[in-house]
C-alpha cells in the first residue's frame, strides 16, 4: 500500500475523531444552557407564585374588608327599620341615614319630605391636653328639644383649634382676668406686685398694645386709647389664634347655621349652612347640614317634641 494511502487514512481518522468531539462539547454546550434555562424558569415561576399569592391574599383582605362593610351597612339598615317599625304610631319622625346622607320625614310610616344632607365626617381631634374629639353624628333615637330662627352659633374650643392647625398657627386663651400681647399673644407679666391689672400703670409696656376683656367684650389698649374688636371674626395675636370667653361678642357668630336650627341636645343639632357645595357628603362635626329651601320645609313641618332617628 503505498504511504500516502495511509496518511490519507490517518488524516480521516483524525478529522473524524475531531468532529466527534466537537460534536460531543457542543451538545454538552446545548445542555449547559438548557440547565441555565431550566433555572431561570424555575425562578420565573417562583416569582409568579410568589406574586400570585400575595395578590391572593389581598384579594382576600379586600373582600374580607368589603364583606364586613357590607354587613356593618345591613346591620345598621336592619336596626334602622326595626327603630322606625317602632315609631309608626308618632305623628311625624325624622330619619336621617349618614351612610347616604339623606333625611326624610314620614307621617305615620308615610314619606311626606325628603332632601339631601350632610353628616359628621368621622374623623378624631385630640386637642392640647390630649382629649380625643370624634367628629360623628350620633347614633340612635333623640328627639327636637327646641326650634330656632336666626340661630347664632357659640363656637367650642375645637373650632380654634382645628382652624388654628389648619393655617399652622397656634392657639390661646383669653380669659376674662387676662392679658395677653395684641402683638405676640404672649402673656402680659406684670412688672410689679399690685396684681393681674397692674400692668395698666407700668410705664414700662410703653406703647405695647393690650388684648384684654373690657365690658364683657375684647379690646385692644394702645397708648390709652380703647378699640373693641368686632364680633364673630378670628382674633390673631401675632401667631396665635385667640380664643376668646364664652359670652363675649367676638365668640359669637351669625348667619353660620342657616334661618333655623332644631336642636336635639348635647351639642347637636339640624341646621342651615353656607357650604351648600358640599352637600351629599360626611364633612360636619357631627351636626346636620341642610339646604335653606329644605331647612325651611322641616322647620314648619315639625314640632318640639317629634323623633329623630338616626343611624
Amino acid at each position: 500500500m503505498p504511504r500516502w494511502v495511509g496518511l490519507l487514512g490517518s488524516w480521516a481518522l483524525l478529522v473524524l475523531g475531531l468532529s466527534i468531539a466537537g460534536v460531543a462539547i457542543a451538545g454538552e454546550w446545548i445542555n449547559i444552557e438548557d440547565g441555565r434555562r431550566l433555572r431561570r424558569l424555575d425562578m420565573v415561576d417562583d416569582l409568579v407564585r410568589e406574586r400570585s399569592s400575595e395578590q391572593l391574599a389581598h384579594l382576600r383582605q379586600s373582600q374580607q374588608q368589603s364583606h364586613n362593610e357590607v354587613g356593618s351597612l345591613q346591620a345598621k339598615l336592619s336596626d334602622a327599620e326595626k327603630k322606625v317599625g317602632d315609631l309608626q304610631d308618632t305623628d311625624r319622625t325624622i330619619v336621617v341615614s349618614t351612610a347616604e346622607n339623606k333625611l326624610s320625614l314620614r307621617d305615620h310610616g308615610k314619606l311626606i319630605f325628603e332632601a339631601t344632607c350632610s353628616t359628621g365626617k368621622g374623623t378624631t381631634l385630640v386637642d392640647p391636653t390630649g382629649r380625643r374629639i370624634v367628629f360623628d353624628t350620633p347614633i340612635g333615637k333623640l328627639k327636637i328639644l327646641s326650634k330656632e330662627e336666626n340661630p347664632v352659633w357659640v363656637p367650642p374650643d375645637w373650632y380654634y383649634i382645628e382652624e388654628a392647625r389648619k393655617k399652622g398657627l397656634r392657639t390661646v386663651h383669653l380669659g376674662w382676668n387676662d392679658a395677653i400681647d395684641a402683638d405676640t399673644g404672649g402673656p402680659v407679666q406684670s412688672a410689679r406686685g399690685g396684681g393681674v391689672w397692674s400692668w395698666v400703670g407700668d410705664q414700662s409696656a410703653g406703647s405695647r398694645r393690650i388684648m384684654k376683656i373690657q365690658g364683657k367684650t375684647v379690646v385692644i389698649v394702645e397708648n390709652g386709647s380703647v378699640r373693641e374688636l368686632p364680633p364673630g371674626q378670628i382674633i390673631m395675636a401675632g401667631g396665635a389664634m385667640v380664643i376668646p370667653p364664652v359670652g363675649v361678642p367676638q365668640r359669637k357668630y351669625d348667619k353660620e347655621l342657616g334661618s333655623y336650627r332644631l336642636n336635639l341636645g348635647d351639642g347637636y343639632a339640624i341646621h342651615g349652612t353656607q357650604a351648600t357645595n358640599l352637600l351629599g357628603q360626611s364633612v360636619s362635626h357631627g351636626c346636620v347640614r341642610l339646604a335653606d329651601d329644605d331647612l325651611a320645609r322641616l322647620f314648619s313641618m315639625t314640632e318640639v317634641g317629634d323623633e329623630v332617628v338616626i343611624y
